[in-house]
């Protein structure tokens, strides 16, 4: 097959379904053409090319993009008239067999004008905050024009996947769409990484270590974690938080504010080794998000044998069980985070129990099988 994926936000842009791509785009290059259409950055290449598998990235610039964490609005808006054009050149020249469109919006409108112009099958993936994102003001569940929009897309696709069960009953519920749609969860490749020892990542070993990672964005909801620090009074357990994004200075201010600065390891952006060997080094993974379509950082700390606290609102309540692979707590909790945190803390025989079994847990979602459904989705697309 001659695949087209089309995501307005790919590596280094942007933070999981980004992410996700990638990986699912790399192993379907192994047997097949891969094209990414996506969108571009200051620094960035037009074009990239995979030195170990058939897949070619090509970038379109957009409109005020100014940071790779997160997209401004005219970036958004910019993606479809200039995706369009783009990809209508290289649909023209490289005649693909299907196209897979990551996110209803922004991505959405340009599969579904280019799959139709050119009656090229059409998968759609659904992946979270294109159709629901609480901490929004213009979320398309809560945005009139933009909840017309996402309906058109799921009616201009052929088939259709989400990465929870959690995403598509909120397809359905939120835009009344009744069409057949296709669960496939997300997973990771074994992470290839050097041990590091606490002393050489710059931890103290008298220390316990809390760690979260992602765009620091509202949805996360950093804060309720900070106040549960606070409130936990343990000045043995710090919290790193890696990644970056527009809430950093407001969480640090926060950190001042409460008298916990100290306790509070910003280090950014980091590479995918230091993120494990970082992982590994620690004592229990929080984040406290209002949502998760699915929650792929949770895999990459439970293969790391992490103890998970999270909130039950979400794609990874369909992997993370209370008291089993940790605590989960309602988002804004910051009390019941208090405890949870407490309780990894002093319950060491709970945690390592919990530890040995979230390895296992982490281990059934692989990226192999994630890109094996895909690829057979995409013949399916093909054939309809």
């Amino acid at each position: 097959m001659k695949i087209l994926i089309i995501n307005y936000e790919y590596p280094p842009l942007g933070g999981g379904g980004g992410v996700a791509t990638r990986e699912i785009a790399r192993e379907l290059a192994r047997n097949h053409t891969v094209h990414i259409l996506t969108s571009s950055a200051e620094g960035l290449p037009k074009i990239e090319t995979e030195a170990d598998c058939d897949l070619t990235v090509f970038r379109v610039r957009v409109l005020s993009r100014t940071a790779k964490s997160v997209a401004s609005i005219p970036s958004m808006i910019s993606f479809y008239p200039f995706g369009v054009a783009a990809g209508m050149k290289l649909v023209k020249q490289y005649d693909y067999d299907v196209i897979n469109t990551w996110f209803a919006i922004p991505s959405g409108p340009t599969g579904v004008y280019l799959s139709r112009r050119y009656r090229i099958p059409h998968l759609l993936s659904i992946v979270g905050g294109d159709i629901y994102d609480p901490s929004k003001w213009y979320s398309p569940h809560r945005n009139p024009l933009l909840k017309i929009v996402v309906k058109r897309v799921l009616s201009g696709a052929d088939r259709h996947t989400a990465i929870s069960h959690d995403i598509e009953r909120r397809a359905r519920q939120i835009y009344s769409f009744d069409r057949e749609i296709e669960v496939i969860p997300l997973g990771i490749n074994a992470p290839q990484f050097l041990p590091a020892s606490r002393e050489q990542l710059g931890l103290e070993e008298g220390k316990r270590y809390a760690i979260t990672v992602g765009r620091l964005v509202r949805r996360k909801d950093l804060p309720t974690l900070f106040h549960a620090l606070h409130l936990l009074q343990r000045p043995e357990l710090e919290l790193i938080v890696l990644g970056d994004g527009p809430e950093l200075d407001r969480l640090k201010a926060l950190a001042n504010e409460l008298g916990i600065s100290n306790q509070i390891q910003f280090r950014g952006f980091v590479s995918e080794e230091l993120k494990f060997q970082l992982l590994s080094q620690c004592d229990v993974f929080a984040l406290p998000s209002l949502h998760e379509g699915f929650g792929l950082v949770f895999i990459e700390a439970m293969y790391c044998g992490l103890p998970i606290i999270a909130t039950t609102t979400g794609g990874q309540e369909e992997f993370l069980t209370d008291g089993k692979t940790g605590v989960l707590v309602a988002p804004g909790d910051s009390a019941s985070l208090k405890n949870a945190l407490a309780r990894v803390l002093d319950d060491r025989e709970w945690a390592s129990d919990v530890s040995e079994g979230n390895k296992r847990v982490a281990a059934r979602y692989t990226m192999q099988n994630t890109a094996m459904k895909y690829e057979e989705l995409l013949k399916q697309t093909c054939d309809s």
